[in-house]
């Protein structure tokens, strides 16, 4: 099973291809859930898997994706968890104001977090600067999604 890790749910590309993909997983048989915050009302989307909120990924046995380093420092105490990843969506950490590099270290450089990168250029960025990401998957594809599940 596959959790996917998100705090407020918005239109924005990165929330969009999540729940396109996650809605297209319901369709196989793998599942999937989403933890969240909340969803903003003017969502484009439905929401056809279960949603849970966000507090409800400290009990969760499955496999947990995040998006965004805030989010990544719950996968550190997310302790019942089969496998944790964090999803390098966009590399926007340059521009994140008073981020520190212990919070970086921490997350992308820790043993028990593996990385997702969205393309093969990121992928070798991510390489050359932390470690090298376990899959790239473009756009939260649900074919990779599948894949990560089969693997671990």
């Amino acid at each position: 099973m596959i959790g996917i890790l998100k705090g407020t749910v918005r239109n924005t590309d990165r929330d969009f291809f999540a729940i396109k993909n996650l809605n297209q997983l319901t369709r196989t048989q793998v599942s999937g859930c989403l933890f969240c915050h909340d969803v903003v009302p003017n969502f484009v989307l439905p929401i056809h898997t279960n949603r849970l909120h966000r507090a409800h990924v400290f009990n969760f046995d499955g496999i947990i994706i995040t998006d965004t380093l805030m989010g990544a420092q719950d996968l550190l105490h997310a302790t019942y968890a089969k496998k944790r990843f964090i999803y390098l969506y966009n590399l926007d950490w340059p521009y994140i104001n008073n981020l520190q590099f212990a919070h970086i270290r921490s997350v992308l450089l820790n043993d028990n977090i593996e990385l997702i990168a969205r393309s093969k250029s990121h992928a070798q960025l991510i390489e050359q600067l932390f470690k090298k990401p376990q899959y790239i998957m473009p756009e939260w594809n649900y074919k990779t999604l599948m894949e990560i599940d089969d693997n671990e």
